[in-house]
């Protein structure tokens, strides 16, 4: 869209008197935007038929059609399409839950104008910049386990069809057209974007599904980027199966044998690989593990050419952070997010002992660095950051 020409909104609440309130305080930025309500999804899909819309806010519970219903019809016929979430999820646990899973789109009820049309301002922005999407299937399904809904997501990509069955917000099943349980949900969830619906909650003759949804993602997303890496003639083709393609030595380098009947989880992982679980975070850039001094023990190569002097001087950023934080009295700082031009920088100290600078013999000490770029999801980093930290420690005693 030119600059200066009036964007589109769609708000979609069963509340009255709140969108009467909305459209009365747009009233004054007429100018820039032009906001359109419905009462719930299925009217707003029929104000989507007669126009073209720049963004959509919806609430989630509501008659006839809900917000889950309605931004897995956006995900299918408008993908490419914005959506902030409104959600009333009670606690503030839930809430911060919702921001770490990703869902960073979202206001807390009761809203009030001024953060609404500051949401809706930013979210223009950044969509006409080119550095927002649409509510992905995973994001998507984040939701449905944090409003702990019951219901069937049917997905379909690129030929193949899969369907996801969902109990008070618990994956219970997975289904694709050779697979079932933990292998079709993977399976499902690394697909690309397709066809999203929902539907009435199927009975699954048996829970299928034994791992958890953000578990599951994890290795999706990783998973897809394995593939992606690959060479075109090893990737999978339309059908789901992988197109043969000799098996080259250098490619058993990064295998690791797994006896069989012993879960995976028996298997001790690297520093390295527990380091690899940041990569699934939505813009990752890189990250590395630093001595408090600034020597690297570990690093995974994003897009960011000089990681490792980028990493030295974040340290350097969190070191004098955490001096200034004891010297004002506030405790030893854990944590130092920059926010510049083109990226986040994220650095975590994780410190077991008592000095602040130092390491202390049999106590972990190191610093946790992460690159991100400027759309990334920083909730879900920062959560991520912490759990993987305390992974860490377990290789620096």
């Amino acid at each position: 869209m030119s600059e200066g020409a009036v964007q589109t909104v769609l708000l979609v609440d069963d509340e009255e008197f709140f969108l009467r309130s909305m459209v009365d305080g747009f009233a004054a930025h007429r100018a820039k935007v032009k906001l359109l309500t419905a009462a719930h999804g299925r009217a707003a899909l029929r104000v989507l038929e007669r126009q073209p819309v720049d963004l959509v806010v919806t609430d989630l519970k509501m008659p006839e059609m809900d917000g889950f219903e309605l931004v897995a019809e956006l995900s299918r016929s408008r993908p490419g399409l914005p959506v902030i979430i409104m959600t009333a999820f009670g606690t503030p646990e839930i809430e911060d839950r919702l921001r770490a899973n990703g869902i960073t789109r979202s206001l807390d009820k009761p809203i009030d104008f001024q953060a609404l049309s500051r949401s809706v301002f930013e979210t223009l922005a950044a969509s006409a910049s080119g550095h927002l999407r649409g509510i992905s299937l995973a994001t998507l399904l984040q939701m449905v386990e944090l409003d702990r809904k019951t219901c069937t997501v049917q997905v379909k990509a690129g030929g193949r069809q899969g369907s996801l069955v969902f109990r008070e917000g618990q994956l219970l099943d997975a289904v694709t057209g050779k697979h079932h349980g933990d292998d079709a949900a993977l399976e499902i969830l690394g697909w690309d974007q397709g066809a999203i619906e929902l539907g009435p909650a199927a009975t699954p003759r048996s829970r299928t599904v034994t791992r958890h949804l953000s578990d599951l993602l994890m290795d999706a997303f990783r998973l897809r980027d394995e593939r992606e890496r690959q060479p075109p003639e090893a990737r999978p083709n339309d059908s789901g199966e992988k197109v043969f393609t000799p098996l080259d030595d250098h490619l058993t380098e990064d295998l690791t044998l797994i006896p069989v009947g012993f879960p995976q989880e028996a298997v001790p992982m690297s520093a390295q690989d527990k380091l690899k679980e940041l990569a699934a975070i939505e813009g990752f850039s890189g990250a590395a593990v630093y001595t408090p001094t600034g020597e690297v023990l570990a690093l995974v190569q994003g897009d960011v050419a000089n990681l490792k002097d980028v990493g030295v001087l974040a340290n350097t950023v969190l070191l004098n952070a955490q001096k200034s934080s004891l010297e004002m009295g506030t405790g030893r700082g854990q944590q130092v997010h920059v926010e510049a031009e083109n990226a986040h920088l994220l650095v975590r100290c994780m410190n077991e002992g008592t000095d602040p600078i130092r390491s202390q013999p049999g106590k972990a000490h190191i610093h946790l660095v992460v690159v991100l770029k400027n759309d990334a999801s920083i909730g879900l980093a920062k959560m991520r950051m912490t759990s993987v930290a305390a992974k860490l420690a377990e290789d620096f005693r």
